[in-house]
């Protein structure tokens, strides 16, 4: 399968530096101990699926005594992560074939990874592996961006600028799919001049009723469903939070 993040990993980390991707990084963890202290949750395993280069993942290894494991199919990605953090177990897998041998207290799927995965036997099989890899109990956290989100940003086209880089994001939904198809042209500078990127990636949002759905399916109860980014009024991504039974 072809790496669509082949060319982005270099790069990813000077987009992520935005203060506003920062602040999400951070309220995700925050939000993910509340939730471990709200139900009761002890334990000191964690795993991080689609972790890309690990700005998710690489904070939990400062909390003693705990055990982390960041996940993603990029090799490129994990590439990325590896250089910045030897404290991670880094395990090249595609979260919809999830076996990496490991009983988690915590798992996290962050930046819409599930959103990626665009029909829904692909997002059962997904849950169903999240569900086998946690302890009963164990608590799963991951966000979605919503079909408003989606189609908000149909059309929009953006320039940016990431440090001596830059690159173009164009966006369009499809309506009858319920697909978005996100692309980023990018301008990379190499000396004195420019090397040209093209990154495509597709997301497709679901229903909160589908996801309880699902995680019901694969043996998870959803507890807690909040609004982390609003669109227009609207809620545009969604923090969820769901137990193994």
């Amino acid at each position: 399968m072809r790496d669509p993040y082949a060319g982005l990993a270099p790069l990813y980390d000077g987009m992520a530096r935005d203060p506003g991707i920062r602040l999400l990084y951070s309220e995700w963890r925050a939000s993910l101990l509340a939730a471990a202290e709200e139900y009761g949750v002890r334990g000191r395993t964690l795993v991080d699926l689609a972790c890309g280069t690990g700005n998710s993942t690489i904070p939990w290894t400062r909390r003693r005594g705990w055990a982390v494991v960041g996940v993603d199919r990029s090799a490129a990605m994990l590439r990325e992560a590896r250089r910045k953090s030897s404290k991670v177990r880094w395990v090249q897998q595609d979260l919809t074939a999830l076996d990496i041998k490991t009983k988690a207290d915590f798992v996290t799927c962050h930046f819409d990874a599930l959103n990626h995965v665009l029909d829904t036997r692909g997002l059962q099989r997904a849950l169903a592996h999240v569900a086998a890899t946690l302890r009963p109990g164990g608590l799963f956290q991951f966000d979605l961006n919503t079909v408003h989100m989606l189609r908000w940003l149909n059309g929009r086209e953006k320039l940016f600028r990431t440090g001596p880089h830059q690159f173009m994001a164009s966006n369009q939904f499809d309506e009858k799919t319920g697909v978005a198809t996100f692309r980023q042209l990018w301008f990379v500078k190499t000396g004195r001049l420019y090397q040209r990127r093209n990154i495509v990636v597709h997301e497709r949002s679901f229903t909160d009723g589908a996801i309880k759905t699902m995680l019901r399916q694969a043996g998870l109860r959803l507890r807690k469903v909040t609004v982390s980014v609003r669109v227009d009024g609207k809620p545009g991504r969604k923090l969820y939070v769901a137990v193994r039974i």
